[in-house]
């Protein structure tokens, strides 16, 4: 099940920053996230990575989505706009690219644990690719949030 919400840039109403060279770029997206949409395995778009590039890092971010003291698990990768999983396909790295590690139960900022050399492994594709977020944790009661993931990445060569 897709997230309920949507932001500029996946509606197309903004567009992603592209290297003009060899500069890293960042750009950050962000989602609100209703209560919902943090169920066990819920995965959705947050933004887009560009065609001809390649992630560098990514680091996952959000408000306190959970008013008990259990927590949450993201995990960040290439979606397909359908599936119930983060891509496998060897291009877009063989699978998750990493979660937010340990459990967040609190506001938090965290670069993305990676997962083996996933994020490493993604080779350049002619079309924009969807930034997907997938919820490995469910928060026990969760509380509607927002959620933001910066992504860096650069030019392929």
């Amino acid at each position: 099940m897709p997230f309920s919400a949507s932001n500029d840039f996946i509606t197309g109403r903004r567009q992603c920053k592209y290297p003009a060279g060899s500069e890293l770029v960042t750009e950050r997206f962000t989602i609100a996230l209703a209560t919902g949409d943090l169920a066990l395995n819920t995965i959705g778009q947050v933004g887009w990575l560009p065609a001809g590039c390649i992630p560098v890092e990514v680091r996952v971010d959000g408000s306190d989505m959970d008013s008990s003291t259990a927590a949450a698990v993201f995990q960040v990768g290439v979606w397909d706009g359908s599936g119930a999983n983060l891509s496998t396909a060897a291009a877009d790295g063989g699978g998750a690219w990493g979660d937010t590690g340990t459990a967040v139960n609190t506001a938090f900022d965290k670069s993305l644990t990676r997962t083996l050399n996933n994020m490493a492994n993604v080779v350049k594709s002619d079309s924009d690719r969807r930034l997907g977020v997938k919820v490995t944790t469910a928060p026990t009661t969760a509380v509607a949030g927002t959620l933001g993931v910066s992504l860096t990445y650069r030019a392929a060569d």
